[in-house]
């Protein structure tokens, strides 16, 4: 049995997901966000954060729903392969990310009434009688495959 930490991210309108408790680096209160032009509705707008410009990710507009004024957004940091330097990426929450410990056992499949999530999720888990996705950030902030490009 094998227990990891997760952060649970609430994206409003009901859509919730998980990242694993290394890929949340930083949380900002009150963000600061510039307008990116000629990019779609769920990637329409870039954080400063350390020195970088972060594309920020609404996920609740990506899954169809409308956009929204998000009080916080969580910087995450990833790798595209095992032993790459991490990549960035923002992503709009509605309120500040839940902290647990999932293991193994909780491990289930997407249900059928939650496939909107099938291209952004990399695995799911049962959490309080409930489906949560883990989010694919490599599909997420890949350009190509959020057809921004």
């Amino acid at each position: 049995m094998t227990d990891m930490n997760a952060w649970i991210l609430d994206f409003g309108l009901g859509n919730r997901a998980a990242v694993g408790g290394r890929e949340l680096l930083h949380l900002v209160d009150v963000p600061t966000t510039f307008a990116v032009p000629c990019t779609p509705s769920y990637c329409c707008r870039v954080l400063s954060w350390q020195g970088r410009m972060l594309p920020v990710m609404d996920i609740a507009s990506r899954l169809g729903g409308s956009s929204q004024k998000s009080p916080f957004i969580g910087v995450i940091g990833y790798q595209k392969r095992s032993g790459e330097y991490p990549q960035f990426g923002a992503l709009l929450l509605s309120s500040p990310p839940l902290h647990v410990t999932v293991s193994d056992e909780q491990a289930c499949a997407l249900p059928e009434e939650m496939q909107r999530w099938n291209e952004l999720a990399i695995s799911c888990f049962d959490f309080q009688g409930a489906a949560l996705p883990v989010l694919n950030l490599n599909f997420i902030f890949n350009p190509v495959a959020a057809n921004i490009y």
